[in-house]
């Protein structure tokens, strides 16, 4: 199993407000040769234009091909600015819509100079704070025809929305990975699907390993975040710090499926040093996959064919605990 590990840039920032704007002390050059201090980190995701923009590409190219570093994913900045406090990809307002699609648009033609070929988009301001506040019919047809437009535009590039429960929202439109893939699958478009962040799932009360196993056998699974949280908000804390056998099954659900994508960390670490949280994720990861690769993956398959829990958990049990 080709197992590719890269990080969203933004977590190098150290931004004192996570959603806003993520300039902090480093500059890009300097959060990509902090990123590429981390060991067996191999890939960054990239915001535009906060990171990259059409002008700078070049420069930016440079720095990464300096770094060693390979760019992942080139997502659109559609949340915060001002412009999109009524939504983006259902803005009310049809030019606001239209300006939501041209940035990703855009993001497609760096990617693309960068070398990559997906996206993640986070519709972060997309969804209502009220009930009754929205026509729910309404905004899912100013999302697909958003989508539509930006999966059309370069059929071969991947789109995964990045579903999540709420936050900046009280209650995000596409909140959980059923959504997220019904989307791709109405809209006939293959290239359309989910960006599954860990930490997402876990407060949509998804469970994670299953969410994988239905994004990857409707062949809608685009890409991967890993982080961790305590299951009320999205604290993007380090991997395997609170939920450790979720955080396993969930690896061994993308193993057994053939996953063979970029694993990205997604962590915002407030008050560590931004490398050595990634390091510490690193290694945690590195760690469960050493206990995927002993697991008996023979007798825990036979185990689940019965649903024999005693047998399956003494079986993960031995792995971990000996």
């Amino acid at each position: 199993m080709n197992r590719k590990f890269s990080a969203g840039l933004w977590v190098f920032a150290q931004s004192e407000e996570k959603y806003g704007g993520y300039v902090g002390a480093w500059t890009v050059q300097e959060q990509i040769k902090a990123a590429a201090s981390v060991p067996e980190l191999k890939g960054v995701e990239l915001i535009a234009p906060l990171h990259v923009s059409l002008e700078n590409v070049k420069e930016i190219k440079a720095c990464l091909d300096d770094a060693g570093l390979a760019t992942v994913a080139v997502n659109p900045y559609l949340w915060t600015e001002p412009q999109w406090q009524r939504g983006a990809l259902t803005s009310p307002d049809p030019k606001i819509r239209a300006l939501a699609v041209d940035t990703a648009k855009k993001s497609i033609d760096i990617g693309r100079a960068l070398g990559c070929d997906k996206m993640d988009v986070w519709p972060g301001e997309d969804g209502w704070d009220y009930l009754f506040q929205v026509n729910y019919g309404q905004m899912w047809d100013n999302t697909a025809e958003c989508i539509r437009q930006i999966a059309e535009y370069d059929p071969a590039y991947r789109i995964g929305i990045e579903y999540k429960t709420g936050e900046p929202r009280m209650s995000q439109h596409i909140n959980n990975a059923a959504k997220a893939a019904l989307l791709g699958a109405a809209l006939g478009l293959p290239n359309v699907g989910a960006y599954l962040d860990y930490g997402h799932a876990l407060i949509a009360h998804e469970n994670a390993a299953d969410t994988v196993a239905m994004l990857m056998r409707t062949k809608r699974l685009i890409g991967v975040h890993v982080n961790d949280n305590y299951g009320l908000e999205d604290d993007d804390l380090m991997v395997g710090s609170v939920h450790l056998w979720s955080t396993l099954e969930f690896l061994l659900a993308l193993d057994d499926y053939g996953y063979d994508d970029w694993i990205s960390l997604d962590i915002v670490p407030r008050r560590e040093s931004p490398v050595k949280a990634c390091t510490q994720s690193m290694a945690a990861l590195e760690k469960i996959y050493c206990l995927i690769d002993r697991l008996d993956r023979d007798a825990l398959a036979k185990a689940q064919a019965e649903m024999d829990a005693v047998e399956t958990q003494r079986i993960i049990h031995q792995v971990i605990l000996g």
